[in-house]
């Protein structure tokens, strides 16, 4: 019985509140419905009285005016007029003696006076009517008609009247009815309130005073105060909730005695092992708050100015890391970087210019429902010098290597003048040589272009470039390689070129082609084939950007999808990856970074894609026309 005390209090708290509600409900409803019943048939009928009245009175009129029509104009016409009249007049006075009969309110037999004067006057205009004096009849009408209309329009207007006064009696009686029902409805609504305070009062001090113990109670324990307990002061639900709480209380409190000790030690080894990191770790909550970070971090917030930063957007990292983190936040993984030096972020930290790498990481669940991000600065300085000490050794190194090369192929060249007789073994090693040489020169220049770019000092000549002609001129050069090779060409123009041209250094581009070209020729298989195709296109960003687009696809290995990026880095070998199966493939690894470099000074793209079929691979130029 003990838990159902504390609902049997509430259920009779409600029912005496609901009953009084109900009660002036009532109340009220009766009342107004009394009142509106009144007034209404009051209303009802007076105005009907009304409305019957004004009736009989404008056809009074309208038979008047066809008496006067009679004794000055046409007599058919104005007898015409006169019996309809009447007849209207006729129907309205029936109703209105039939309204009459059935009111117990006309003492005054006015139904009876009404129609002994609208006989009256009827009787003497048809005595008008019957004069064959209509000279004479002018002075009849205003001795003995006039009169009776009067008389009759008068009993109208006093019938009219006594039912204007009836609506307003009515009113009254609506009134004091209306006081006496807002009487009783304030009474029963006094009760009422008399009654909720009662039930207030009673259900606060029987239900309130624990509920109120037990939220200072809760307070408590959320600060600390583990050994607050509530006093059980009854035997009911709220009884019960105390002796849950108490409970509660108790094993929050052996709890935090037992596993205090072990989040403290997790806390303070989690804090070392951050510490202990060489690299500058920090810890991002949801909406880019600085959840924590080590003591390497914490210098480099120092050196960049935000020591106080508490969210991402205070810290002056460049945009591209701070999109990288927002992006971990989002929970996606960011998109990886190739290995590039000149992406680092450089700061001074002791004294000393450093290079930092950022690497982010999403974190999952770091809040219900939401991520957190780990940020990474490696510390790359020795990396990117020998980065730079690598570019200045292949810089110097070619530039070294361009002279006595040259002297080598000039000699070489001479000798192959002066050697026209030989034949046999001799002559295929000259020519070997030579095209040894050939070979070497190509890729001290590519080397002697990535010094350059890495400087800074590509420079373009830039002019009104056909890339038809400069496409018919590559193939030219290389369509001896190809058949060689035993590997079919297969070139693929618009009918009109007149619009495939573009700005741009023609030298620069034709290596590009040549390059793109030779690398299809040194990956595809004796019997293959290589489709080169140019035309016209829409610049992916703006539709209204013409761009040129050139496209060679090979029957080759392929190159799989996650080194489609890859290989236009520097040195970046697939071989190197995956060990390539099919023919002696040689080169440095450079060709590729070139051409995206040249394309992009060019302000175009260059990609790499599966060739059709899953088969081969896919170079597709695009170069804007109008840049």
């Amino acid at each position: 019985m003990s838990r159902w005390r504390l609902q049997t209090r509430f259920i009779l708290a409600g029912c005496l509140l609901v009953a009084a509600t109900i009660g002036s409900s009532l109340a009220s409803i009766w009342t107004f419905a009394q009142i509106t019943e009144t007034t209404d048939d009051a209303v009802r009928s007076s105005q009907e009285m009304i409305d019957l009245s004004a009736a009989i009175h404008s056809s009074l009129e309208r038979e008047d005016d066809a008496l006067l029509l009679f004794l000055s104009g046409p007599v058919d016409v104005a007898r015409q007029e006169l019996a309809a009249e009447r007849q209207r007049g006729d129907q309205a006075l029936e109703k209105l003696l039939h309204r009459l009969a059935t009111d117990s309110t006309d003492p005054e037999n006015l139904a009876v006076r009404l129609q002994h004067g609208i006989s009256a006057y009827r009787a003497a205009g048809d005595a008008l009517l019957a004069t064959t004096d209509r000279n004479g009849g002018l002075e009849t009408y205003h001795r003995l008609v006039n009169p009776r209309l009067r008389e009759a329009v008068a009993q109208c207007d006093f019938l009219r009247e006594k039912n204007f006064r009836r609506m307003q009696e009515a009113g009254i009686v609506a009134r004091d009815q209306a006081a006496r029902g807002t009487r009783g409805v304030v009474a029963i609504a006094a009760a009422s309130v008399v009654v909720g305070i009662g039930v207030a009062v009673w259900l606060a001090r029987a239900v309130l005073r624990p509920i109120r113990e037990l939220t200072e109670s809760v307070e408590a324990i959320r600060c600390g105060d583990f050994d607050r307990r509530v006093t059980r002061a009854s035997q009911d639900e709220l009884g019960q909730l105390a002796m849950g709480f108490n409970r509660m209380a108790e094993a929050l409190a052996e709890y935090r005695q037992s596993s205090l000790g072990e989040l403290l030690a997790a806390k303070m080894t989690l804090e070392a092992t951050l510490n202990a990191l060489p690299d500058a770790v920090m810890v991002f909550g949801p909406g880019g708050t600085v959840a924590a970070y080590n003591a390497p971090a914490g210098e480099l917030l120092a050196a960049c100015g935000a020591a106080a930063a508490e969210r991402l957007a205070d810290i002056p990292l460049p945009r591209e890391y701070r999109a990288a983190i927002e992006t971990a936040l989002a929970g996606r993984i960011p998109p990886a970087h190739s290995f590039d030096f000149t992406r680092t972020f450089s700061v001074v930290l002791r004294g000393q210019p450093r290079r930092l790498l950022l690497t982010a990481v999403p974190v999952p669940q770091f809040a219900p429902g939401q991520y957190g991000a780990v940020a990474v600065f490696d510390d790359v300085t020795e990396f990117a010098r020998l980065d730079e000490l690598r570019s200045e050794l292949i810089g110097m190194a070619s530039h070294e290597l361009n002279s006595p090369l040259t002297a080598l192929r000039m000699n070489l060249l001479m000798l192959d003048e002066c050697s026209r007789p030989l034949t046999g073994r001799p002559r295929e090693l000259l020519e070997a040589a030579i095209a040894g040489c050939e070979e070497l020169g190509r890729t001290v220049e590519e080397l002697l272009d990535v010094s350059r770019i890495e400087a800074g000092q590509l420079r373009l000549n830039r002019t009104w470039v056909d890339l038809t002609t400069v496409l018919a001129g590559v193939i030219k050069t290389l369509q001896t390689r190809f058949d060689d090779a035993g590997v079919q060409l297969v070139v693929t123009t618009p009918p009109s070129s007149s619009s495939l041209g573009v700005w741009g250094d023609s030298a620069r581009l034709a290596n590009v082609l040549a390059n793109i070209l030779g690398n299809a020729l040194k990956y595809s298989p004796t019997g293959g084939t290589v489709q080169v195709s140019l035309g016209a296109g829409q610049n992916a960003g703006r539709a209204d950007a013409p761009v040129v687009q050139i496209a060679v696809t090979d029957e080759g290995p392929g190159v799989p999808e996650p080194f489609r990026e890859r290989i236009f880095e520097k040195f970046f070998r697939v071989e190197h990856h995956l060990g390539f199966r099919g023919k002696d493939v040689r080169g440095a690894g450079i060709g590729l970074y070139l051409c995206r470099e040249i394309i992009h000074s060019h302000g175009g793209t260059i990609c790499c894609e599966p060739g059709p079929g899953g088969i081969g691979t896919r170079f597709v130029i695009s170069l804007p026309v109008d840049r």
